[in-house]
């Protein structure tokens, strides 16, 4: 599948979605937002994908919505959403998670695949909500965050008043979203915004190394389960968060990942998983 504003590779069991419009910092279109999701489902769809980089080429990682379609809707005009791919709508093959994860830009969570953002420069406003919607956050040194929407009239979207104050402390959401201030990298490793930081020139290559290890060393159908059992227990209590994790251990024992996992540690070698 040929994209217009994403480039989409695989290497070593890794897919890299990278935003492509550099020369404007990766700001969000319709066009965009359409091929984010079909890479995605891409990589779903593909048993040679065992991790997910979402990222942007260039100096920015997506700097919010085009300023142009943001001055239409100011203006009271309508956004032409013809001839563009689905951007929202739940993943075929995804987790078994609530209906409102098929929102646009929630879908991310339903990927049954560990996506890790490579946060490589500014991420405003929707570019601040995709990495928050990834598993796992990596920035480079240079990486800028800001919700933008208060300084617009706006609202925060996508859910992400209900993200920010599950990845750090409730005031620390507040903060940022009365604010809408920039939250620098140094800033954003502090309270949890993001996982580690990186030398920009550095950033690329060690989430690439990270998500190989887990690509060629873990079961993916373990890693597909751990990702729904976090997502459906953010929402349940604790009782039924052991229950289903005690039923998933039991479904486990009787994979082919949990024979081949076995037998390597036996043998001292590597893992080949097929995620069965």
């Amino acid at each position: 599948m040929s994209f217009q504003e994403v480039n989409y590779e695989v290497e070593d069991g890794v897919a890299v979605v990278a935003m492509n419009r550099p020369d404007r910092l990766n700001a969000m279109t319709l066009t965009m937002a359409g091929e984010i999701r079909a890479a995605m489902q891409l990589a779903t769809g593909d048993d040679e994908v065992r991790v997910i980089v979402l990222t942007g080429e260039g100096r920015g990682f997506c700097a919010g919505a085009d300023a142009s379609r943001l001055q239409s809707r100011a203006a009271g005009n309508a956004v032409d959403e013809e001839d563009t791919l689905p951007f929202t709508g739940a993943i075929d093959g995804g987790l078994d998670l609530p209906e409102a994860f098929a929102a646009k830009y929630a879908w991310i969570a339903s990927v049954p695949k560990p996506v890790i953002a490579a946060v490589n420069g500014p991420a405003v406003g929707v570019g601040m909500v995709l990495p928050m919607f990834a598993d796992i956050r990596f920035a480079s040194d240079t990486a800028r965050f800001g919700t933008a929407f208060g300084k617009r009239g706006l609202v925060p979207e996508y859910g992400l008043a209900w993200l920010l104050p599950r990845l750090m402390a409730p005031s620390k959401a507040f903060d940022i979203l009365y604010t809408a201030r920039l939250v620098d990298a140094g800033e954003a490793l502090e309270i949890g915004l993001v996982d580690r930081v990186y030398p920009t020139n550095e950033l690329r290559a060690e989430v690439m190394t990270y998500a190989r290890e887990i690509a060629q060393g873990v079961s993916p159908r373990s890693n597909k389960v751990v990702k729904e059992l976090i997502y459906q227990g953010m929402d349940q209590g604790f009782d039924k968060a052991m229950e289903n994790c005690l039923a998933e251990m039991a479904q486990a024992q009787k994979s082919d990942d949990f024979k081949e996992g076995i037998a390597a540690w036996k043998d001292k070698r590597a893992p080949n998983f097929t995620g069965t």
